[in-house]
């Protein structure tokens, strides 16, 4: 469904940033491996979904989107708040959204603390490289963002915000978390199964984000409960994000 040439050029767009996006797919050549093992480990492993190199991208131009939204409806990002350019928070979101799973190589288990420890030397050098002024600030902010993608740890930023609601989007037929045994039919696998679209648009007033979700099955709820709407929850942007849900004919809308 999703192509790495396709995912790249979308980000390319939502960067509008050239010198950034260089650096963004250098970055994502360079530790391909890094990617391909995780994605093989909680595959192989814990037998979860996807979690590489398709997964990282689709986070990363998802939270791009999310950017784009909170910009547009004038909502600070907290780069911007300590006085940053909108840049900044463009590398953030990017950055954090790319190295964000590296952690399951090492356990799945508090894997977003692994991540951390991953990606620092990585986050370290890509920061001299963007702002040789003040890298230590950027590096902090984009490794926070990276810890908190987990629904169990409560957002702090922004832009974690937008990285942890971009990661729960990913739940569509084939690419949800809650996927069990193949053999075994529950509401695990027929709602892993069920949502067959996601996107994100332009909301408005108080939800400025819209996503929408179109599911073949009643089931499919199921996935958003566990997933999406807990993300948001844990986020800065709980109470601005309404959930618009396409079933079996009906339109279910609520707020998160």
């Amino acid at each position: 469904m999703y192509i790495e040439e396709g995912l790249l050029k979308e980000i390319r767009e939502l960067m509008d940033d050239e010198g950034l996006y260089s650096m963004y797919k250098r970055a994502f050549e360079e530790h391909r491996k890094y990617f391909e093992t995780t994605n093989y480990i909680v595959l192989n492993v814990y037998r979860f979904n996807d979690h590489g190199p398709v997964h990282v991208l689709l986070t990363t131009r998802r939270a791009l989107e999310l950017l784009r939204l909170v910009n547009e409806a004038g909502i600070k990002t907290t780069a911007e708040k300590l006085g940053k350019p909108t840049r900044w928070s463009k590398f953030i979101v990017a950055f954090s959204a790319l190295f964000h799973d590296l952690g399951n190589m090492v356990h799945r288990v508090d894997h977003y603390q692994f991540s951390v420890l991953l990606a620092e030397p990585i986050i370290e050098r890509l920061a001299r490289e963007f702002d040789a002024e003040d890298p230590l600030l950027l590096k902090a902010l984009t490794l926070n963002s990276i810890y908190t993608h987990d629904e169990h740890v409560p957002c702090t930023t922004i832009e974690g915000s937008l990285v942890t609601i971009a990661d729960g989007c990913d739940m569509e037929a084939g690419r949800s978390r809650l996927v069990h045994k193949k053999d075994k039919v529950d509401i695990h696998a027929v709602s892993a199964l069920a949502i067959e679209r996601v996107e994100i648009r332009e909301g408005d007033g108080e939800e400025p984000i819209m996503i929408e979700i179109w599911m073949k099955h009643p089931a499919g709820v199921f996935q958003v409960d566990e997933i999406l709407t807990k993300k948001v929850k844990s986020s800065l942007l709980s109470g601005r994000v309404k959930l618009r849900i396409h079933t079996m004919g009906e339109i279910l809308e609520k707020t998160v």
